[in-house]
């Protein structure tokens, strides 16, 4: 007997094993791992709630909805991040997703929630068909694809910096910076000294005021993206690259079945967008990418953030995926607002 309810810590492993078997069909598929322990990604997306379908004991779906705090045209309001939607394979097309869909739909009602945001890979069409025309959940706005670019690790010539970047602390000063910079955004994060905690953070100064900021993440201990299927263009590159390592200083690439080892640019901000600067980031991530033997650098950002120009002629390879808005009071101010800016997903935590 199918049987719902709220997931615990008794659940962990039952979890794990759910998402290695259910991955992310799209241009290039992927399995994401959650080893050791499921919920701590969740955790740091925000306070959530994981709902779960059950036959007898044993975990056959989830779906999950974490709080956060974002701006929208610059004013502070709540968002829902739908993620860690999966049912198992022998279960699927009986309904069992709908019902976790709607017991996910009863909770943001009686919350009082309005905002809600997924995403899925570009060509992967079976999230958005499910999301749409269903009872109890409105239809969602496509607000976009966002450009997940990775950026190979690489050996870096110090003497040829350009900027004087250095290692920091969470300051009062930083945080003040970041929040001035991302309340620009759609849906860009509000920005707490508990957002920062864990991630290693570099600056650039001029006359004592910073001028950039960037956060890198290492999500390895609590998520592992692993490459399940790849083109034989892609697959070509990447053979090419590992035979030549060596020699050109870019980093080890992995193969089919293998963890992706990979750190995130959680935050990435640079007054008036400056390319030279924002290269000079890119290139720092890259040397500490390579001396810790990580394969790629990686960002997420809108397909109309400026930023996206700035990354001419930096080795990477870039995959793409769907931004997702609903609004369930069907509050089209907001929508309409977020579509005209240019929105923000955090992809470390995806």
């Amino acid at each position: 007997m199918i049987c719902y309810r709220l997931a615990n810590k008794a659940d962990n492993q039952q979890l794990i094993s759910l998402a290695a078997a259910s991955g992310m069909v799209g241009e290039t598929s992927l399995r994401i791992d959650r080893n050791p322990d499921f919920f701590k990604l969740l955790e740091m997306r925000g306070e959530t709630k994981a709902f779960l379908a059950l036959d007898g004991d044993k975990v056959i779906g989830s779906l999950c909805v974490s709080y956060q705090l974002v701006y929208v045209s610059g004013t502070i309001l709540p968002l829902y991040y739908i993620g860690d939607f999966k049912v198992a394979a022998a279960y699927r097309n009986k309904g069992i997703g709908l019902r976790l869909c709607d017991d996910m739909a009863s909770y943001l009602v009686s919350v009082d929630a309005d905002l809600v945001f997924l995403n899925v890979s570009k060509g992967n069409t079976k999230p958005i068909s499910f999301f749409k025309n269903r009872p109890n959940v409105p239809d969602y706005d496509n607000i976009g694809i966002f450009n997940i670019h990775q950026f190979a690790g690489k050996k870096r010539n110090s003497t040829r910096a350009r900027y004087t970047i250095e290692p920091a602390v969470v300051t009062d000063q930083l945080v003040h910076y970041l929040n001035a910079q991302y309340c620009k955004y759609e849906l860009g994060p509000v920005i707490t000294e508990e957002k920062l905690a864990g991630t290693t953070i570099f600056i650039v100064r001029e006359k004592n005021n910073i001028i950039a900021a960037m956060c890198l993440s290492d999500t390895m201990n609590v998520k592992q993206n692993v490459v399940t299927r790849l083109s034989w263009k892609m697959k070509w590159l990447l053979r090419f690259i590992n035979t030549f390592h060596k020699f050109t200083g870019i980093s080890k690439m992995p193969g089919i079945n293998q963890p992706v080892r990979m750190m995130y640019i959680k935050y990435l901000a640079v007054d008036h967008f400056n390319k030279g600067l924002v290269q000079s980031l890119i290139n720092h991530a890259r040397n500490i990418v390579y001396e810790k033997s990580y394969s790629f650098v990686s960002i997420g950002l809108h397909e109309k953030d400026p930023l996206n120009s700035c990354f001419s002629g930096l080795l990477k390879l870039t995959f793409n995926s769907v931004g997702m808005l609903l609004s369930i009071k069907d509050n089209r101010g907001l929508i309409e607002k977020v579509l005209q800016g240019v929105p923000f997903e955090d992809y470390s935590l995806v």
